[in-house]
């Protein structure tokens, strides 16, 4: 099972990086998820079928990771997406393609939609 969190470093940043950026873990997302249907962890362990101890280790520690699997156990209760190396491998992909003046131009774009 792959971790989530403890990605290997390749030729472009590790998604942890990418994440950062966003200033929500997919930690906060369960917890706002879970406050927002007002379910508790064992419910969300029952509905999941992740284990009770996984759950509530993973949403007690800010630093914490766990396994894809669980990831998208949870996700899948909670109506929530997953971010997934396919994902970034995509835009990657995608970014690169690009000349330099276009990615320039989409830098500037996506700073200005961030009002950054």
């Amino acid at each position: 099972m792959k971790n989530l969190e403890n990605r290997r470093v390749a030729r472009y940043f590790p998604i942890s990086y990418y994440l950062a950026m966003s200033n929500e873990s997919f930690r906060d997302r369960i917890l706002a998820a879970l406050a927002e249907r007002r379910m508790s962890k064992a419910e969300l362990h029952r509905l999941s079928n992740v284990p009770y101890h996984a759950i509530d280790k993973f949403l007690k520690r800010p630093g914490a990771s766990t396994s894809a699997d669980n990831a998208r156990a949870i996700a899948r209760v909670l109506g929530i997406s997953v971010d997934d190396d396919a994902s970034y491998e995509e835009l990657r992909s995608l970014y690169y393609r690009l000349d330099k003046d276009q990615r320039d131009f989409l830098l500037k774009s996506i700073r200005g939609l961030l009002g950054n």
